[in-house]
């Protein structure tokens, strides 16, 4: 465009423009001004741009005054609204001569109802938008950080998941339900293998903080001199080794639940530090001085006698009264043996589906089995018994043979009872045993009348009475 156009008709109204004293004010306006202001006449010439326009873009008055838009920035918002005569705001772009981006208002100038140029007034977010890209860089990584810490924090079961129709196991039930509804501190005992962590789990998951981590500390599992830094976290160079700041379980649990599994063995020295945590809500990092609030529900647990270990001194008064604000004891397996056999079906159609087997049942001599067995080990024993059973079966029903090579430790045959049984029963399965060892057949079973010192005729009664045929 030719730069003679200047000293045209619209010159000649800037000139005037510019010489008047209100021109002067609104001059002295802009140049105060913090944003960027442009100022061009109708043809694109630039007549104004105020310091704050050479402070943000590093342009001075002779890379713009006397230059036309429509050659420097054609695609820009003046080139836009002298075209247009439409003002435009809020538009983002890129200042490419500059290197900066900027938001960008943009207005046509009137006199007498004739366009007669064009303003902008631009504000750089350079600045705003690396810090923008950092804090959206920052929320993804705990986007990340939550989503992984949601895949090892996360409570797994729930109260339906306990399979029991006793009087003990229900009770147990009743008042963990109401407990689940409470802040109040849990005390869960039991023997090992009771299902002391399903309870936890569940507790968490019908309580409030469902939606927060649930963080488990296994106390019995974590050598002592590295208990303190893993409940607390420890900072940066607190010893060898911390090269960076970890967060301990108190804080990853923070609006959520800690349970800390065998609390008993815990050491004396890390008691009174946790007393003072669940006393003060606050936590301080190994090597840190300053105290960080953590909110955390505590469950505990444990297969020892608290009570008595507070009369040895290896367990702070304090702490047990602290932990033991509502106490839940989980029962043994032998103390409710009318849940034996529908717990056996629970765990063998989970473990089923888990290995991909298709075994259907047990037998009823296996039945029989579980039933009387004492199941020592609980729960945990029985679980890992089935478990074993149905990875070695090639069945679709589990025989007492296949179940009793399955206990680990367990009695030479399934007479070895650790509980009294009815001589019914005992009978039942000594015909059975005779009849598995000698055959079925005419002489077998002749052998075993023989052996177990009744008639053949008694013999094959109590086979029709026992359904052994």
């Amino acid at each position: 465009m030719d730069n003679n156009y200047i000293a045209g008709e619209d010159s000649q109204i800037w000139h005037k423009i510019s010489g008047t004293p209100a021109a002067n004010v609104f001059i002295s306006i802009f140049n105060a001004i913090q944003e960027g202001i442009e100022i061009v006449d109708q043809s694109g010439w630039v007549q104004y741009i105020n310091p704050a326009f050479t402070a943000i873009t590093g342009l001075k008055e002779e890379d713009r005054i006397g230059k036309n838009i429509f050659d420097v920035v054609p695609n820009g918002p003046l080139v836009k609204v002298l075209k247009t005569g439409t003002p435009i705001f809020g538009e983002k772009m890129e200042m490419k001569d500059a290197g900066i981006d900027i938001i960008a208002n943009t207005a046509p100038i009137y006199v007498n109802s004739i366009m007669v140029g064009a303003v902008v007034v631009f504000l750089d977010v350079t600045e705003i938008k690396k810090l923008n890209n950092l804090v959206q860089e920052s929320k993804n990584k705990i986007k990340v950080l939550h989503h992984k810490l949601s895949k090892v924090a996360t409570a797994e079961y729930e109260f339906d998941d306990i399979v029991g129709f006793s009087y003990s196991i229900k009770q147990s039930l009743e008042i963990a339900r109401r407990a689940a509804a409470t802040e109040s501190t849990i005390l869960l005992t039991g023997e090992s293998g009771t299902g002391k962590e399903l309870f936890a789990h569940s507790l968490h998951n019908a309580s409030m903080r469902s939606n927060s981590p649930f963080i488990k500390v296994n106390c019995a599992a974590i050598p002592e001199n590295l208990l303190e830094s893993e409940f607390f976290g420890y900072e940066k160079g607190a010893f060898t080794g911390a090269a960076r700041q970890k967060l301990g379980r108190f804080e990853l649990a923070h609006g959520g639940t800690i349970f800390l599994d065998e609390i008993g063995d815990m050491p004396l020295n890390l008691q009174a530090i946790l007393l003072r945590v669940l006393e003060q809500g606050e936590v301080v990092r190994v090597g840190g001085t300053e105290p960080i609030y953590v909110d955390v529900r505590v469950i505990s647990s444990t297969n020892r006698n608290l009570k008595k270990l507070v009369e040895e001194r290896k367990f702070r008064e304090d702490l047990f009264y602290r932990v033991n604000v509502v106490n839940i004891e989980i029962p043994p397996l032998r103390q409710r043996q009318e849940d034996t056999l529908a717990l056996a079906d629970h765990i063998l159609r989970q473990t089923s589906r888990k290995l991909g087997k298709k075994v259907r049942g047990f037998s009823d001599q296996a039945r029989l089995s579980l039933q009387n067995y004492s199941w020592p080990g609980n729960v945990r024993e029985m679980r890992n018994c089935i478990e074993r059973a149905v990875i070695m079966t090639e069945k679709e029903i589990l025989s007492e043979r296949e179940l009793l090579s399955s206990l680990s430790g367990a009695p030479g045959n399934v007479f070895d009872y650790q509980e009294p049984v009815s001589l019914a029963v005992m009978e039942k399965e000594m015909i059975r045993l005779a009849l598995e060892r000698y055959g079925k057949t005419v002489e077998g079973k002749k052998k075993a009348a023989k052996v177990l010192e009744i008639s053949l005729r008694a013999l094959y009664n109590k086979i029709n009475k026992y359904n052994l045929q």
